[in-house]
């Protein structure tokens, strides 16, 4: 019930700074609690609990970005940095989400200062989130062997046609 309550205070026009180490980004979408009639068999109705969206959205940026294209925000270590997102709002969806795996694992975070946000960024830049990129020089082993790659099937002479045929 708090949740409610809070949902429907005034903003007071606070900021945060979100840092996202999800590469798609996240919405934040927050909910309210909400009665309705469900008809029942045999006629009329019963009152059942449910939710439903509150039209304020925001987005929280990720850090993947098209190759050759500079990134929408500003990254570190990995976070994408987003301002700009209404506290009342960070707060009410924390609330409801602080039990998910990104918000327990360091993933998504948020500060009043954007310095704050960097900081605590660089102090996490070792939690991975199982969705970062391959480096293909060093591609992870699957139980006891190495991934195979397409120049690890082909013969030395194709690789050195196809590397030729970039140049």
């Amino acid at each position: 019930m708090a949740e409610i309550l809070h949902a429907n205070k005034k903003a007071s026009g606070e900021t945060v700074t979100v840092a996202c180490k999800l590469p798609h980004g996240l919405v934040l979408r927050v909910f309210r609690g909400i009665e309705i009639d469900v008809p029942v068999m045999g006629g009329g109705t019963r009152k059942e609990k449910t939710v439903e969206p509150l039209e304020q959205v925001y987005t929280a940026y990720g850090w993947s970005h098209p190759q050759n294209a500079a990134p929408h925000c500003t990254i570190l270590a990995g976070y994408a940095l987003t301002g700009g997102i209404p506290k009342e709002h960070w707060d009410l969806w924390l609330s409801q989400n602080k039990n998910s795996a990104m918000v327990k694992n360091g993933l998504i975070f948020a500060h009043a200062s954007t310095a704050s946000a960097k900081d605590q960024a660089k102090d996490g830049r070792t939690i991975r989130s199982g969705l970062e990129r391959l480096d293909p020089n060093n591609l992870p082993k699957i139980g006891k062997q190495k991934v195979v790659t397409d120049k690890d099937m082909m013969g030395r002479e194709q690789v050195e046609r196809m590397e030729a045929a970039y140049v």
